[in-house]
């Protein structure tokens, strides 16, 4: 069963792709999978694919144009309307072959690097355009997911090198300053400073030659348990 997040985006995007008679057959596979018609939705999407043999490559642009938007915008967007015959038949391959042309939009690096996860791509956005703070963040939100995994199960163990989680959150900071929304950087400054708290007193735990790392924090009075700090939910 397909949750209501996705049931709203399946018709949001659909009805907006109403508006172009070609992109009908998109619609209907977005209808009938709301409907959970999967099969039906499928050859749907089969139909869709098989007329965008013959687009021009603008046509194929433009259909990208449409369709990132909503992702970037509405909740789940990026699941239900976005099933991978279509990101692998027709949207990567567009994406590929805008990227090839394009030197002043940062948006087909913006989106290749994101949802094909391509760090190169996102630097490339950047230095087209470097107040993309959504390229930005989705940097931010990899690099800070990587020191989160290996804080979270404090003070059971640490998992990586906290060394190395030291020289990231450098490169962590630096893209931080770089955003251009003041709200931003003090959001991304916040969760750093609190995972870094953790980096920085285990640490401090394993120079002192403690044999417990909960007893240590206990008479240092210092926090060694992600438990005490936020919560992540992020999406693999």
């Amino acid at each position: 069963m397909i949750a209501k997040d996705q049931n709203i985006a399946l018709l949001t995007v659909g009805n907006a792709a109403l508006t172009n008679p070609y992109w009908k057959e998109y619609a209907n596979y977005c209808f009938a999978r709301e409907k959970g018609l999967r099969k039906v939705a499928f050859k749907h999407l089969d139909n869709f694919l098989k007329a965008t043999r013959t687009w021009i490559n603008d046509q194929k642009i433009e259909f990208v144009k449409f369709l990132f938007p909503y992702f970037e915008t509405v909740e789940e967007a990026d699941y239900g309307p976005f099933p991978q015959p279509l990101s692998e038949k027709l949207v990567k391959p567009t994406l590929e072959y805008w990227c090839e042309k394009e030197n002043k939009d940062e948006r087909p690096f913006r989106w290749y690097g994101t949802y094909y996860r391509s760090e190169g791509h996102l630097y490339k956005a950047l230095e087209i355009n470097p107040k993309d703070d959504i390229a930005r963040q989705q940097l931010l939100t990899w690099w800070t997911y990587n020191i989160y995994f290996s804080i979270h199960h404090l003070p059971e163990g640490y998992i990586g090198d906290p060394q190395k989680d030291l020289e990231l959150a450098e490169k962590v900071w630096y893209h931080i300053d770089q955003l251009s929304e003041h709200n931003l950087k003090k959001k991304w400054s916040r969760e750093l400073e609190e995972d870094m708290e953790l980096v920085k007193n285990y640490i401090e735990w394993e120079q002192s030659g403690h044999p417990n790392l909960e007893q240590w924090g206990k008479e240092k009075n210092k926090n060694v348990s992600y438990g005490l700090a936020r919560t992540y939910y992020y999406e693999q």
